[in-house]
């Protein structure tokens, strides 16, 4: 095949829609006996169809980052006893699904990447923000330092579907139908050990550790 032919070639190609990248160099020799040089460098997109997204996978989480799995802080105040009761709460109200060791492990103040609870409240997830938001101000529990509210929730809590939490940290307002639960939250971490009973009317056995001169409720194990 000659210069002539390739070039033919090269150039139905191109009018065919095909995609001729790179840098070619062909020597065309001309009528009057002399020699003309063409560089082709192009990317031509016509006629080529993008390659269709990859189908996302359902019910498959995304991985935690790692600066997502802190936990939050209780205070000295809040016992076993009283995230007892306030996980009966949730769980009886269907707003959180899950066990109540993952449910405490929330509030232990160190990194728990198997912590992992399903946020089903019918008000949406800016309530579950403003609940926690409600905690930390009513002092309860403590946000560790370098740590977003959104980013600890996002690292624990999934959806009905299995997906994590995203988006938390865009400032969406909670359903007022919502904020007389989380104030009965608030005031239940508050209460007095001693005027709080469940179950059949027994005192909780953790509640009694208020009494104990040496707090004893950071070694609680958290087992699954």
């Amino acid at each position: 095949m000659n210069s002539d032919d390739i070039f033919k070639l090269i150039e139905r190609l191109k009018d065919s829609g095909l995609i001729v990248i790179g840098d070619i160099v062909m020597e065309k020799r001309i009528d009057n006996g002399g020699i003309g040089c063409q560089i082709i460098n192009e990317e031509t997109q016509k006629g080529i169809k993008p390659k269709p997204p990859q189908p996302k996978r359902e019910g498959t989480p995304k991985p935690p980052n790692p600066n997502e799995t802190m936990t939050f802080k209780r205070k000295g105040s809040v016992l076993e006893g009283h995230l007892t009761l306030l996980f009966n709460k949730l769980a009886k109200e269907g707003w959180i699904e899950g066990n109540e060791a993952d449910f405490k492990a929330l509030f232990s103040g160190r990194r728990d990447e198997n912590c992992m609870l399903t946020w089903a409240g019918l008000y949406g997830k800016s309530t579950l923000v403003e609940l926690f938001k409600q905690l930390i101000k009513a002092e309860l529990v403590v946000l560790k330092e370098g740590y977003t509210l959104s980013s600890v929730l996002e690292g624990h809590f999934v959806d009905k579907s299995g997906q994590w939490l995203t988006g938390l940290d865009k400032g969406d307002s909670p359903n007022e139908k919502a904020l007389p639960m989380i104030q009965e939250c608030v005031k239940l971490l508050q209460a007095d050990p001693r005027q709080l009973v469940y179950g059949n009317y027994q005192e909780d056995e953790d509640f009694q550790l208020a009494y104990n001169p040496y707090d004893h409720q950071d070694m609680h194990l958290h087992r699954r």
